[in-house]
């Protein structure tokens, strides 16, 4: 008779992105129900949910620390990411405002429209939030607007670029910001399948194509652009442009996504919610 295998222990999975190999971990717990997306802030991972306690903290190995912090006024979170100097940025979508805390996780100011949201203006249903090389915010308002805003450091409104549609320029559903490492804007252009590529003023220069719905944006330590998207995949490409590496993400939706400084890709992963932790092994020869 055939023996029956017990063991339900599945193998380790491994994935190469360009020249490195990562072995793949999922990181699964109640308290990651409802993840948005994810940040790296000094020695810890953040992960941002769309319930309260909005903000759970965890180690770098991916242990869950006793620690987790309410956003009372917070009505969804959406986007977040490490802006610099301890501080990261965190967009409440449903409650059109963009808050900016500090590393004890405390809100340190904030850009908002005071609950009332304008087509075209500040704010409509925001999706994620930048700061620029120079120290100006870009936020790029996805949901009820088709456009990215750009504030001072002073959290002043300066401009609005983009409008709704497909050309060049224009906007269906803005999902995630970034700067890559040669100083140019980089948004993931969901519903138009690409990620474009504009100047610190907003001005068009290029973009990627060949995605279906992108959703997140992060950079590697050495300046590799990865792309989520709906597929559900990873993508990654080369300050050029091209194309280098791709694997599946292991949930529905990979929504957010941010790299350690070691190298370690962090996904939220989401339906079912947890964390993947893409890490490196050995390059690929």
């Amino acid at each position: 008779m055939p023996q029956l295998n017990t063991n339900t222990a599945r193998p380790t999975a491994y994935v190469t992105l360009g020249p490195q190999r990562y072995r793949v971990t999922h990181i699964v717990d109640p308290a990651l129900t409802g993840v948005s997306d994810v940040a790296i802030l000094d020695d810890k991972v953040i992960v941002l949910r769309r319930q309260s306690p909005e903000l759970v903290v965890l180690g770098l190995d991916g242990m869950l620390l006793d620690r987790s912090v309410a956003l009372p006024d917070f009505v969804c979170g959406h986007g977040m990411r490490n802006i610099g100097s301890g501080q990261l940025a965190i967009t409440d979508m449903d409650g059109h405002k963009v808050i900016i805390v500090d590393a004890t996780l405390r809100e340190r100011a904030r850009m908002h429209c005071d609950d009332h949201p304008q087509l075209g203006h500040p704010f409509n249903h925001p999706c994620d939030c930048v700061r620029g090389p120079d120290g100006r915010f870009y936020i790029a308002d996805g949901y009820g607007n088709s456009t990215v805003h750009i504030f001072s450091p002073e959290l002043r409104h300066l401009k609005t670029f983009g409008v709704p549609g497909t050309s060049a320029g224009a906007f269906s559903t803005p999902h995630s910001v970034l700067f890559d490492m040669q100083g140019r804007l980089c948004v993931a252009d969901r519903e138009n399948d690409r990620v474009q590529i504009f100047d610190a003023e907003g001005n068009w220069l290029t973009q990627i194509n060949g995605l279906h719905k992108p959703m997140a944006l992060a950079l590697t330590p050495d300046g590799m652009l990865l792309v989520t998207d709906q597929t559900p995949r990873l993508s990654a490409y080369d300050a050029t442009g091209q194309l280098i590496g791709r694997c599946r993400t292991f949930s529905t939706y990979g929504h957010g996504l941010a790299v350690q400084q070691a190298g370690t890709i962090v996904i939220a992963d989401m339906n079912p919610d947890r964390l993947t932790f893409l890490i490196p092994t050995e390059s690929v020869r």
